[in-house]
């Protein structure tokens, strides 16, 4: 079992959106994720899983995972194998994400 958390500050997610816009977004989001209304609660939320799921699996490449709901269950979306557990939290300040992968 690996575990990964991170924690982003929306403020500073929301200045290099407002900065780069889809520069910013493209480097980092898959297209399921870029379907979403981009908000910097949002990206921030989506940039908190990637940064857990690289902690957890090893893996560098953000763009291998991406940030789902099913129902109100959030999920991470990869190839990499294992089994995925995701709890993503957020307040005004902050996203944070505490992912395990269990091989």
């Amino acid at each position: 079992m690996n575990i990964g958390v991170d924690i982003v500050s929306v403020e500073r997610i929301g200045k290099l959106y407002k900065k780069y816009g889809t520069r910013f977004t493209n480097k980092i989001l898959t297209e399921t994720e870029k379907q979403k209304k981009l908000t910097p609660e949002y990206i921030s939320k989506c940039w908190a899983v990637k940064e857990a799921s690289i902690k957890a699996s090893g893996v560098l490449d953000a763009k291998r995972f991406a940030y789902d709901k099913i129902g109100k269950q959030p999920i991470v979306i990869t190839d990499v194998d294992g089994k995925w557990i995701l709890s993503v939290s957020d307040e005004k300040d902050y996203a944070v994400a505490m992912v395990m992968r269990i091989t």
